[in-house]
C-alpha cells in the first residue's frame, strides 16, 4: 500500500500535508504521534472511508477489517448476533466460539451489546475484526478500556491469528513492541 503526497483537510484545518508512506504486505506497523496529527484520517483514507484532497492512495487490499475508536456494535444484538451480521450464517460456529473463549466473552453471549461493559464491547469488536477474512487489519486504539489481563489476551489473539498487514494506531510503545510492529511516526 502506498500513499503519495496525500493531503487532507477539514475546512481550514489541514490534517495531512503531502504525506508519502509505503506499507509492505504482511508487515505490522504502529502509527504513532500526537493527537490530531492525522493517524485516524490516514487509516480512513486507506479503508476508503475518506478521499484525499490531493495525492494518491494505491495498492490497498480489497478485503479490509477495522476496530475503530468506538466499538460500532449494533446495540440490540448480542455478541454472536453482531459477529454473524459481518461473518454470515455459514461461518463455522466453532471458530466463533473459540475466539469468544479466547477473549473471555463466553459469559455474556446472551446480553445485548448496549448492556455490555466498554471492555466487553472492545473485545467483541476485536473478535469480529479478527474472524473476518481480511488482508488488512486496522486497529485504532483497540485496547482502550481493557484491564491488563484482557489486554494481554487481545494482544495474543492478534499475534496468533492475524498474518496480513496490520496498522495499529496507538500512543503506547509497549503495544507496538508486543505486536512486533514497526513504528511509523506521523
Amino acid at each position: 500500500m502506498e500513499l503519495q503526497s496525500v493531503c487532507k483537510a477539514y475546512g481550514d484545518k489541514v490534517v495531512l500535508n503531502h504525506v508519502s508512506l509505503t506499507f509492505q504486505p504482511g508487515h505490522r506497523y504502529a502509527l504513532m504521534g500526537p493527537s490530531g496529527v492525522g493517524k485516524t484520517t490516514l487509516v480512513r483514507l486507506l479503508l476508503g472511508l475518506e478521499k484525499p484532497d490531493s495525492g494518491t492512495v494505491t495498492g490497498v487490499p480489497a478485503r479490509k477489517s477495522a476496530v475503530f475508536q468506538e466499538s460500532r456494535l449494533i446495540p440490540e444484538l448480542t455478541i454472536p448476533g453482531n459477529l454473524r451480521l459481518v461473518l454470515g450464517k455459514a461461518f463455522p460456529e466453532e471458530k466463533i466460539q473459540a475466539m469468544l473463549a479466547r477473549l473471555s466473552l463466553t459469559d455474556c453471549l446472551d446480553t445485548p451489546a448496549v448492556r455490555l461493559s466498554g471492555g466487553q464491547q472492545r473485545r467483541a469488536a476485536l473478535a469480529r475484526a479478527l474472524l473476518f477474512d481480511t488482508e488488512l487489519l486496522v486497529l485504532d486504539e483497540p485496547f482502550t478500556g481493557l484491564d491488563e489481563k484482557n489486554k494481554a489476551a487481545a494482544l495474543a489473539a492478534i499475534r496468533d491469528t492475524f498474518h496480513g498487514t496490520l496498522l495499529l494506531i496507538t500512543h503506547d510503545t509497549e503495544d507496538a513492541a508486543a505486536l512486533e510492529a514497526e513504528v511509523v511516526e506521523l
